[in-house]
């Protein structure tokens, strides 16, 4: 059984999930440009700061959750007006006599990464909650050992601070890029295949050899970790990308 050209269950889901992703970047940098107070002390630390992004991150997977379940409902509806013993032979009736008006894949297809995706996306949502609760509380010990009072110790911490950051991203990342693997694997799409290794690749230079640039600008000390550039990217601007993707290249995703 496949879905009607019309339906875009699959790049949906993940191309809401990526704007929401996108605007809850947006609002993590603007709350630490309104709540950013003590200029010595990483924005880690700055507890408002911190309540806000874990509220942010909360209602963006409310969000996710309301977003997949309901696609994935429709999903279940449609495949139950086939009996299961029925779906193969309804499937070559729709090859015979509306080749053009089907999905790339099959219903049960579409459905199993509808179910994939969902899976990821809520996993990188907790992870990203947990981790940030743990790496505050590193940074919260770090900063006890290097206080930021002099120039000399600002560098230290900041070198510390930042060389660690990949740390918390590998896992996230990591399951970004199974998602995209297997959905290339279901569409046999050797782009995505080549794509997905040339990230990964990518992302494993920048979090051994490339690590961050940092700026001195007098009154803080700002870095910019690579790590973290490349996820964020991937979570939001790829995840777009990659879902008009499916739209251009595929029927029915």
């Amino acid at each position: 059984m496949y879905l009607n050209t019309r339906k875009h269950y699959l790049s949906e889901s993940i191309c809401s999930s990526a704007l929401i992703g996108l605007f809850s970047q947006c609002s993590n940098a603007l709350s630490r440009i309104f709540f950013s107070s003590n200029l010595s002390e990483p924005d880690m630390l700055n507890s408002t700061i911190f309540i806000s992004n874990m509220c942010i991150q909360l209602i963006v997977t409310l969000f996710i959750v309301l977003i997949f379940t309901r696609n994935i409902r429709k999903m279940r509806n449609i495949m139950k007006i086939v009996k299961e013993d029925d779906t193969e032979e309804m499937g070559l009736l729709q090859k015979q006599y509306i080749p053009d008006g089907i999905s790339t894949l099959t219903a049960s297809d579409i459905y199993q990464l509808l179910e994939i995706w969902a899976s990821i996306l809520l996993f990188i949502q907790v992870m990203s909650m947990v981790s940030s609760y743990q790496y505050k509380r590193f940074v919260s010990d770090l900063y006890r050992i290097i206080p930021m009072d002099t120039f000399e110790q600002a560098v230290d911490f900041s070198g510390i601070y930042n060389s660690t950051h990949g740390f918390k991203y590998i896992g996230m990342f990591s399951a970004l890029i199974i998602g995209i693997f297997v959905s290339a694997v279901f569409l046999n799409d050797r782009f995505l295949k080549i794509l997905s290794v040339i990230i990964t690749a990518v992302f494993i230079l920048a979090f051994c050899i490339f690590q961050m640039i940092t700026f001195d600008m007098d009154i803080k000390i700002i870095s910019i970790v690579w790590t973290s550039v490349i996820y964020h990217g991937l979570a939001t601007i790829g995840l777009l990308l990659f879902s008009f993707y499916l739209v251009k290249h595929y029927k029915g995703l």
